[in-house]
């Protein structure tokens, strides 16, 4: 019978700043049913732990909690029952969790959340890619059901979902305009993409003025008042898709339902549609479907097809180092922690 593992893992016992990040002491059992333990490689760090760590996460509300969707590891040892010929001992695989637990040296996950990194691909990339491209995969296919020449409005393009979208976007030849703070605009570049500045040009005009008819999608990081205008842009059948809600500091909680529930309210007008994308619980309610898309992903970066941004590598021990520096935005892309 297995042993159980005593490691490192990043706890938070009180909502705050990125002091509230402590190192901890934990025990790992062997793996139950259904589960598969992995020494852990790489945790990303996401926009969303940042919330969680200061309590403005609608999905993770409890305390103590430890952080991260997204880890890279690989296999102990599993009590899975017949498994695929690519999950053995040593090999890597990834995940994207539907709970909060990334931040570790070990940890026991569903064996139907894992999917295998293939040989060629960088660990640190592998890390990257789970939450964002998900997100992003989920936005075109469920939500929007984007197609070749459709034109869409992407909101945030060079944050970590807006680039995958962009990439992806790029990748199946959707028409796109991106909005952008002016220091970030030069990283649309790569992309087959229009950029507008947020803060110096007006978004509605330019867009309005090639397609007076309207975009056929829409996709949201805002909420608040701009929704509404967004929902304006959209041509006759066309689709707003929100997958996250910028909250006033203090209010995030609050303007998190708040965006949430404008967003349904417009779904009640004509003509049109509104979408909500929660990413961790599509993936409860369907892990297999998100375990082959992760692995098509995977395919698509060993193929260059998609190129995930890494932004800084920071130990797990300076987790809350890795957050300062996302809060600052020192880094253009995906910040990752790695274990020893």
């Amino acid at each position: 019978m297995s042993e159980p593992i005593k490691h490192g893992r990043i706890v938070v016992r009180r909502f705050g700043d990125a002091g509230v990040l402590k190192q901890a002491d934990a025990v790992t059992s062997a793996p139950g049913r259904g589960q598969v333990r992995v020494r852990v490689l790489a945790a990303a760090v996401g926009y969303t732990d940042v919330m969680a760590r200061k309590g403005e996460y609608i999905f993770q509300r409890g305390l103590p909690f430890t952080p991260g969707y997204e880890v890279v590891g690989q296999v102990v040892d599993h009590d899975a029952g017949p498994v695929p010929p690519w999950l053995v001992p040593g090999a890597r695989v990834a995940a994207c969790l539907t709970r909060m637990g990334g931040y570790t040296e070990y940890a026991n996950l569903p064996v139907q959340l894992l999917a295998p990194v293939p040989d060629g691909l960088d660990t640190r990339a592998a890390a990257a890619l789970p939450l964002d491209y998900l997100t992003a995969l989920s936005l075109l296919d469920r939500h929007s059901r984007a197609r070749p020449g459709d034109t869409v409005l992407i909101h945030g393009a060079t944050g970590g979902v807006g680039d995958a979208l962009c990439q992806l976007g790029a990748h199946r030849g959707l028409v796109m305009y991106g909005t952008a703070s002016e220091r970030s605009l030069h990283r649309l570049r790569d992309y087959d993409i229009v950029p507008i500045d947020y803060r110096r040009q007006d978004v509605a005009q330019v867009v309005s003025a090639k397609h007076p008819e309207g975009v056929r999608i829409v996709y949201d990081h805002l909420g608040g008042s701009s929704m509404r205008a967004n929902h304006r842009l959209l041509a006759p059948g066309g689709v707003l898709v929100s997958y996250a809600f910028m909250g006033r500091p203090g209010h995030v909680l609050a303007d998190t339902v708040r965006g949430a529930l404008r967003n349904r309210m417009l779904n009640l007008l004509p003509g049109k549609r509104t979408a909500l994308c929660t990413l961790p619980r599509e993936i409860a309610s369907d892990p297999s479907r998100h375990q082959a898309l992760l692995t098509h992903l995977f395919e698509l970066a060993l193929g260059r097809h998609i190129r995930p941004r890494i932004g800084a590598c920071f130990p797990l021990s300076e987790a809350a180092e890795a957050h300062r520096a996302l809060e600052r935005r020192e880094a253009p892309g995906k910040i990752i922690l790695t274990t020893s």
